[in-house]
């Protein structure tokens, strides 16, 4: 682990709540069941729902859960059909509102199946429900709360015990005032799921070799890269216009007073499953480019510059790079805890 951020200024101070740990009696799942459900979807969304499915039944109902940004509620609603205290947030509120008209008479499995183009599998059907043959309506009462990932939250602080940020980071322009908010609702000891498009899969590192892309069909410019704005105009939704990779995020999320908790798998990417023979390449790579960054530690901490009980990283980091989360799969999914005190980094 990683340890709190040191050398920081405290940014706003967080309520005494504490988050009990929420997955203290968690039962994981198996290897074998995450390695099916990467076989039989391509979508991320059924991951995020296992990292939740982990949390007992009877615990649920006390955790509330903020989903930011939730677009058309395509997690909210199978979470609070689950037990979830679940609060919708986005910069486009009417995104769920369309969503609850559009799946009225339909179930949450049937909705979630048919949004993601995936079938839910049953064990986590069971691990959701508690029972492989339950489908229960899709909550109607859902509503979005309008709220922007790039200003102040209209939530108090430690409000949340829980966060799914899911497909969200690589769309704002200043992603620490993002961090630091969502660590501002959080509650000390809190967990967030946070995702975005993997940048160090084996597919996307040569793809960014040959076309300066994180894939051969995808581009970035300042026309195609807008992929929505409101009627009025003021509200602009930018496509992966601000991508980031697992480095800048782990310095984000250090700096925005959490730690890394460790990575979850997700979709595997068939590209990068094909390129495996490069991995002793990668391998050797990582541990050539820590070498500068292992003595300019070392030599920190001699001068005082870094508390001498800090653990160094790298360590942590070269298990996360080499891991097969990283190298074969298509999203990049941190489970980040939140430090005691939240904290931002000098430059704010």
């Amino acid at each position: 682990m990683s340890a709190a951020p040191t050398s920081t200024t405290i940014a706003r101070p967080a309520s005494s709540a504490r988050a009990a740990d929420p997955f203290l009696h968690a039962k994981e799942p198996g290897r074998r069941e995450m390695r099916r459900l990467s076989l039989a979807t391509r979508s991320l969304y059924p991951f995020v729902l296992s990292w939740f499915a982990r949390v007992p039944q009877q615990d649920r109902g006390a955790l509330r859960v903020l989903d930011m940004p939730a677009g058309s509620g395509i997690l909210s609603a199978p979470l609070a059909a689950a037990g979830f205290d679940v609060t919708p947030a986005d910069l486009f509120p009417e995104y769920l509102d369309n969503a609850s008209r559009q799946y009225a008479n339909q179930s949450t499995i049937d909705a979630f199946e048919s949004e993601t183009e995936s079938t839910m599998p049953l064990w986590l059907r069971t691990r959701l429900f508690d029972d492989g043959k339950t489908d229960p309506p899709r909550p109607a009462a859902l509503a979005a709360t309008s709220a922007d990932m790039e200003a102040t939250l209209p939530f108090p602080d430690a409000s949340f015990d829980l966060i799914a940020c899911v497909e969200g980071i690589e769309h704002v322009v200043d992603r620490h005032r993002t961090l630091r908010e969502l660590r501002r609702v959080l509650k000390p000891g809190g967990r967030m799921l946070i995702t975005t498009p993997n940048l160090l899969s084996i597919r996307a590192r040569l793809a960014y070799a040959f076309a300066g892309q994180r894939a051969f069909k995808s581009y970035i410019d300042e026309y195609t890269s807008v992929w929505g704005r409101s009627d009025d105009g003021e509200r602009i939704y930018h496509g992966h216009a601000f991508l980031i990779n697992y480095f800048q995020l782990r310095y984000s999320l250090h700096h925005c007073g959490f730690r890394i908790g460790g990575l979850w798998p997700s979709n595997w990417s068939p590209s990068s499953l094909l390129l495996a023979p490069l991995t002793p390449l990668i391998w050797l790579g990582t541990a050539r480019s820590q070498r500068k960054a292992r003595r300019k530690f070392d030599r920190m901490k001699r001068a005082g510059d870094v508390d001498p009980e800090t653990t160094a990283p790298f360590d942590e980091m070269r298990r996360h790079l080499l891991s097969s989360a990283m190298l074969f799969n298509a999203t990049l999914m941190i489970e980040a805890v939140a430090c005691p005190s939240p904290a931002h980094d000098r430059a704010g």
